[in-house]
């Protein structure tokens, strides 16, 4: 089903109101107040260089160490990621200047009237049949009203890809010569063979803000990320910069990616991106990035994961009116941690904002997963969850102090994303400098890494029968029996007490089933831990849960 990457406001704080490349509707806002749980101590916020007043901004670079950023190109004439920083450098020193507003025909559009705008064959880029990609512009219209400009690199030449009417068919649908002329472009998708050899698949969504989302080969549409996160789930309320316009680098034949040029803009800040994007059974994504801010930002999000959670088996409170076992675009959010350990975060729809720190070390990797992959795990042949592709993140430079951080926010519905994951910078970004960082994104239907401990393929959660206190059952994968022997279950929670822990092997499916009771006590929240050892070393990966009352 069609969805918007929308948040709504709950208990007084402004949530994302950007939208990519789906429907939206509004989600209820009659929500408790936020719960914040801080997993990981704090660190000292490290100093940062501030210009003098009445000195021009002076953007210093707060650093990717050379060895550790993504190749570049050696230098030449030729329009580059340089150009675009300096574009971008020259925009923070000045005011952000606003777009004028949609025309108001253009606006007024649904989401079905939206959808009935299509594309001429003849209007896409690089339609030949030596081409490997091909670029499909999509107008303004609906939610999306933000102009973005397109231009094309040629072999070192740039030349701007024109907004022309004739490139689209409006059909009868109630919009004024002059809006069909002038409507712009709202962002694009590059097509490939992904999935079949000559038809032309989507591979990469730019659309709505700062957002974009990539398919592997058998994918469907589903979690998605951002250029940058600015202010979520802080009382100050979310900024949305958006990409304002790209650059294309025409392929070559033959080529196995396509690369991009993006200028971000936003009240907040400015910035300068660069996409390569290799397609396969797991699309690779190698973003290059430097910011720049207008103004002080205590609440950056760098690698921002956005996505849909509504219920599943792993819910203490059921979701009893659908026919459906599951229904998410995401299971769960998976870590592995600076210390090499590996842990596993079951997503929650709340009855209130949750906010959750799980590392306080920039991690070797994170990524929102769907592990379940069966159609019966989710019996919904209209939206095929089942295919939606897990993200996974690489940091290819150091991105410094600061937190992993997870966002829940409540859900009525599975028409709106209510989870958000990033990693949030310890110190604030200061106006005058400039800060860069890198990192590779995998998107597809497996897991883009093999873990050296055994993965928990399900968590179910419910109450022990003929009492009132929480039960939890984590099932593990792949364990052999020779680890087992003198393994040990380590389970602990952050309040109440932890009882009738029992670790054995289901012979009726191979697994191996960890089970235990928790008795809440007086706590209204309680932090859950688990993991197997054996010598004192894990053979699983941690497995996290928040309890709320």
């Amino acid at each position: 089903m069609a969805r918007a990457h929308l948040f709504a406001p709950l208990a007084g704080v402004a949530f994302l109101l950007a939208l990519a490349a789906c429907s939206a509707e509004p989600v209820s806002s009659d929500t408790p107040t936020a719960a914040v749980t801080v997993v990981a101590a704090e660190s000292d916020a490290l100093p940062v260089d501030v210009p003098v007043a009445g000195e021009a901004p002076q953007f210093l670079d707060r650093g990717t160490p050379a060895s550790l950023e993504m190749e570049k190109p050696a230098a030449t004439a030729a329009f580059d990621f340089e150009d675009v920083r300096k574009l971008a450098a020259e925009r923070a020193a000045k005011p952000y200047a606003a777009q004028p507003a949609l025309m108001k025909d253009a606006a007024a559009m649904d989401y079905d009237a939206y959808r009935r705008i299509q594309n001429r064959e003849d209007a896409s880029l690089w339609a030949t049949a030596a081409d490997t990609f091909r670029v499909v512009p999509d107008p303004r219209g609906y939610l999306f009203t933000t102009e973005v400009k397109l231009n094309i690199i040629e072999n070192g030449d740039v030349r701007p890809r024109s907004y022309m009417n004739e490139d689209f068919r409006f059909f009868d649908l109630p919009l004024e010569d002059d809006t069909k002329k002038t409507l712009g472009f709202a962002g694009f998708r590059v097509l490939t063979p992904l999935n079949v050899a000559g038809k032309f698949d989507e591979l990469i969504s730019f659309r709505g803000a700062s957002f974009f989302r990539a398919l592997g080969t058998g994918n469907l549409y589903g979690a998605s990320a951002r250029g940058l996160s600015i202010g979520t789930a802080s009382p100050e309320g979310e900024k949305f910069p958006h990409f304002s316009e790209f650059w294309l680098v025409a392929p070559k034949p033959g080529d196995d990616a396509v690369s991009m040029f993006a200028l971000l803009d936003g009240e907040s800040a400015t910035g300068a991106y660069e996409f390569r994007v290799s397609p396969g059974p797991e699309t690779k994504v190698d973003v290059n990035a430097v910011v720049f801010p207008r103004t002080t930002l205590t609440s950056v999000g760098i690698a921002p994961l956005t996505s849909m959670y509504f219920f599943s088996p792993h819910d203490l409170r059921k979701n009893r009116d659908d026919f459906r076992p599951a229904v998410h675009d995401s299971e769960g959010l998976a870590l592995h941690m600076a210390n090499g350990e590996w842990v596993w975060r079951p997503l929650l729809n709340p009855n209130a904002l949750q906010i959750a720190v799980l590392a306080n070390q920039a991690p070797l990797a994170f990524g929102l997963v769907q592990r379940k992959r069966g159609f019966d795990d989710y019996a919904d042949i209209e939206s095929g969850y089942h295919d939606r592709p897990t993200i996974w993140v690489e940091p290819k430079s150091d991105w410094g102090e600061g937190y992993l951080t997870l966002v829940e926010i409540p859900t009525v519905n599975e028409y709106n994303d209510n989870i958000v994951a990033f990693w949030k910078p310890a110190s604030p970004w200061q106006e005058g400098n400039a800060y860069s960082f890198s990192y590779t994104m995998s998107w597809g239907l497996a897991g883009s890494v093999l873990m050296d401990v055994a993965t928990v393929s399900d968590t179910f959660a419910g109450l022990r029968p003929g009492s009132s206190q929480p039960m939890f059952i984590v099932d593990y994968e792949d364990i052999p029996a020779a680890l087992l022997e003198g393994a040990k279950a380590e389970v602990s929670a952050s309040s109440g007490e932890v009882q009738n822990v029992t670790l054995r092997y289901n012979p009726e499916t191979g697994k191996v089933r960890l089970s235990f009771d928790l008795d809440p006590q007086n706590a209204d929240v309680a932090e859950l831990r688990a993991l197997i050892t054996r010598g004192g070393k894990p053979i699983t990966e941690t497995w996290l849960y928040r309890w709320w009352k």
